[in-house]
């Protein structure tokens, strides 16, 4: 059980669905849990303009982040990994009860432009 729970009408990190959006919220959890333990880290990453799905730790702290991300599922991809970086460095900024807020309005935000 982790304190990050994700709550009915979130949107999803991927937008794949099932065993794939499973595993990058078990990824976020773990980037958060690592940030919980590490609250002085300063992991920067940089990413290449036009190509996703790589991206370089810039320091050690990246490094371990990265490391604990990984290491909390079994298989992952490239966009995974940067998709879920990229959502851990935000709620690491704007925190967890923001973020859920800003995944249920972007997911409402969908569905109403699905419906027009």
């Amino acid at each position: 059980m982790t304190k990050y729970e994700f709550e009915d009408g979130m949107d999803e990190i991927s937008g794949f669905g099932g065993s794939y959006e499973a595993a990058c919220r078990k990824m976020v959890n773990a980037g958060l849990e690592w940030f919980d333990e590490h609250p002085n880290a300063d992991p920067p990453f940089m990413g290449y303009k036009g190509i996703y799905g790589i991206i370089d730790a810039d320091n050690k702290d990246a490094k371990k982040l990265s490391e604990a991300v990984l290491a909390s599922v079994d298989d992952c991809t490239g966009a995974m990994h940067q998709a879920t970086i990229s959502h851990i460095m935000h709620i690491h900024k704007v925190g967890w009860e923001t973020y859920v807020k800003e995944m249920k309005d972007r997911r409402k935000t969908e569905e109403n432009m699905k419906k027009k």
